[in-house]
């Protein structure tokens, strides 16, 4: 099925292509397969494309189309595409309400709050490798090893840096080296 220049115009979201198609003569009461009036309107409510809804509406366009669901089939495309905003305005142009929606949300931005987006998008993708859940953290594995006084000195003395005149105990004392080994590894 070939789509007309309206509808190409309406899928890529162009106003500039709307309002041309519109201008050359464009069915703004396209039928859909089923032969309801109103395709454009709906497609542009679906979407969320306010500028080009606007414009539809302004050339005339049913904003009591109906649709396989019945009547107001703008209306319900803008809510089951989530477009509170979109609802509003075709309720401030006349539309009706169907009974079977429930009533627009008094809060008409199009973005999520903050809390919501962290509640239900925490963490890497789904189907990420690295996803991990909380109970799967990783935990740092320790292994103790018993050293005789010469490799604790070997050890020990190649985390000497190689400063000169550096105020470093003696290597013959390993334990107070050591010590001041672990307190820089500490702090």
């Amino acid at each position: 099925m070939k789509l007309s220049a309206l509808r190409r115009a309406i899928e890529k979201g162009n106003l500039k292509a709307v309002m041309a198609a519109l201008d050359q003569g464009a069915d703004i009461e396209e039928t859909d397969i089923h032969g309801d009036s109103g395709l454009p309107l709906r497609i542009a409510c679906f979407k969320g494309l306010t500028d080009i809804v606007c414009e539809l509406i302004r050339r005339g366009a049913d904003i009591h189309a109906p649709n396989a669901q019945g009547t107001g089939g703008p209306i319900r495309m803008a809510h089951r595409g989530g477009h509170h905003m979109i609802v509003g305005l075709l309720l401030a142009h006349g539309a009706e309400l169907p009974a079977d929606l429930p009533p627009p949300k008094t809060d008409t931005s199009e973005r999520r709050k903050r809390g919501e987006r962290r509640i239900h998008n925490s963490g890497p993708p789904k189907g990420f490798n690295e996803r991990r859940f909380f109970q799967d953290r990783r935990v740092t594995s320790v292994r103790e090893i018993e050293l005789d006084a010469t490799q604790w000195e070997i050890y020990f003395a190649q985390t000497i840096p190689a400063v000169p005149h550096a105020p470093f105990p003696s290597l013959h004392d390993p334990s107070e080296h050591a010590s001041s080994v672990l307190a820089r590894a500490r702090d």
